[in-house]
């Protein structure tokens, strides 16, 4: 018995502590909000203002994500054709897997939806983003996504060439997207 609580002890402090996750020290790009068990940004209420506000999003903690932090992950590059109809161009989107960026906000295995910046959303399912891979693209052609166009973040699909798919995605495949709903 006496032997039991020093052992204990041993045992606790000798364990290794969880970092908790980083927070950004660069403007957020992107939130992941809703549940997420690993947080780095306070609660958000209704009346919070700002973007988020305007977006009528709302959550306990986020995992907010800067271009340092975005960047540094594994970059993937996918070409797709993309752009207005009567302009499309093949454009080398990078960034890294969404999949990624969930499980580090631990979000693994739950349902993305990702909000454009004029509150379209979509909606994406885990065994969709694990058997697919889509990005989160930061980048086009090189050169980092901003406002305006289609960041500051997009999702981003592999080319495939089944038809049903590439319907169904194309509706996933958000632009301008800075938050993305977790459920």
């Amino acid at each position: 018995m006496r032997l039991a609580l020093p052992l204990a002890l041993l045992l606790t402090t000798s364990l290794p502590a969880w970092a908790e996750m980083p927070a950004p020290t660069g403007h957020v790009l992107l939130t992941l909000g809703g549940a997420v068990t690993e947080t780095n940004l306070p609660a958000r209420g209704e009346n919070d203002g700002g973007l988020l506000g305007y977006l009528e999003v709302q959550y306990n903690g986020a995992a907010g994500f800067d271009a340092a932090m975005l960047d540094g992950l594994e970059q993937i590059e996918i070409t797709i054709l993309y752009g207005p109809e009567d302009s499309q161009r093949d454009i080398a989107f990078s960034g890294p897997r969404l999949s990624e960026v969930m499980m580090l906000a631990g979000a693994e295995s739950k349902t993305a939806k990702p909000m454009a910046l004029d509150g379209y959303q979509s909606e994406i399912p885990w065994d969709s983003i694990t058997a697919n891979q889509p990005i989160v693209a930061t980048h086009a052609d090189g050169a980092p996504m901003g406002i305006g166009g289609y960041g500051p973040t997009m999702i981003v699909f592999p080319p495939t060439d089944d038809a049903d798919l590439a319907a169904e995605q194309a509706g996933q495949q958000v632009w301008a997207i800075a938050y993305i709903g977790i459920e």
